[in-house]
């Protein structure tokens, strides 16, 4: 007698939680196979340091002002990328642990920092990846984030905002340059941008694991007063 097929369920907290971890490890490996081809050692471009943390931490507080205007107006585009992201994450996030969404937070800001910031925009940049004024660093900031936004592609709004976001920190890392002496002297400190975008979702995540909870309970509630009539 053949086995049953174990039915795959987004909304469980270990498939989801799986699905995600893979895909992250997918984009890294991308990111240091496309490296070791160009010849970019993204490591090479992160620097840990007390103010490289801090900056990232600062580095933070412009994101979340953004989301929350973003979450809050009542746009039409706006509303329909939070209706969205609540359909399609809030029930499996409302069911992971904190420090799963850190895990996948964590995964999220280094994987794709290392591709698309570490990997993808001093290759597109070239010789000028250390000079932000030059036409080329620009060219490969917004050529790298054109591709970061169509990995995002939820809607053509929420692409457009996700590209946003990418320039940002593809700017950002500015902050805490290499210093002089190292392989990548001048380029932006990818730890910056890791931090974060890192810390970013995590609250991010909270937030919409938090909305997702709010309406099962208040659905709850009503079905509860709908049986008792």
């Amino acid at each position: 007698m053949n086995e049953p097929v174990e039915r795959f369920d987004w909304n469980d907290r270990h498939t989801f939680l799986r699905a995600g971890i893979v895909v992250e490890l997918v984009v890294l490996l991308v990111g240091l196979g496309l490296g070791w081809l160009a010849g970019i050692n993204p490591w090479l471009g992160c620097r840990v340091t007390p103010v490289s943390i801090a900056w990232g931490v600062a580095a933070t507080g412009p994101l979340l002002l953004a989301f929350g205007v973003t979450y809050t107006l009542d746009w039409a585009p706006l509303r329909r990328i939070r209706e969205l992201l609540i359909e399609l994450l809030g029930r499996p996030m409302a069911r992971c642990r904190w420090y799963d969404l850190v895990i996948l937070a964590v995964l999220a800001g280094v994987c794709e920092e290392v591709l698309f910031r570490g990997v993808i925009q001093p290759w597109m940049a070239g010789n000028d990846a250390a000079r932000p004024l030059a036409i080329g660093f620009g060219v490969a900031l917004v050529g790298s984030n054109l591709l970061f936004a169509l990995l995002h592609p939820v809607t053509r709004t929420y692409a457009a905002v996700v590209g946003l976001v990418g320039m940002y920190l593809g700017l950002v890392g500015l902050v805490d340059r290499l210093p002089v002496g190292t392989e990548q002297a001048g380029q932006p400190n990818l730890v910056v941008p890791i931090i974060a975008h890192g810390l970013y979702d995590f609250l991010a995540f909270l937030v919409i694991a938090r909305e997702s909870r709010r309406r099962e309970r208040a659905g709850a509630e009503v079905s509860g007063i709908v049986e008792a009539d």
